[in-house]
């Protein structure tokens, strides 16, 4: 179940995405409540969207450059574990 999974055991995963976003995130039943400023509020979003993505593949983060909240590293394929 994808809220289970966004929430995290005993919350964590949601912890976790309140504080790299800035925002507060609640769960009440099946819906997602965001508080915060705008970017905030997107930034969790966009956050919550990538989590839940990636329990169907890879994700990959095209504007990671032009963001103010990612450092881009190039990791060479003989330091990838896979």
């Amino acid at each position: 179940d994808e809220l289970s999974y966004a929430l995290g055991k005993q919350g964590t995963t949601r912890k976790k995405l309140e504080i790299a976003s800035g925002a507060i995130l609640q769960y009440v039943g099946h819906v997602a409540f965001i508080a915060g400023t705008l970017k905030e509020r997107r930034r969790c979003k966009e956050f919550v969207n990538w989590l839940l993505a990636q329990r169907r593949g890879s994700v990959t983060i095209t504007n990671c450059s032009s963001r103010d909240d990612a450092t881009e590293m190039h990791i060479p394929e003989n330091c990838k574990g896979w």
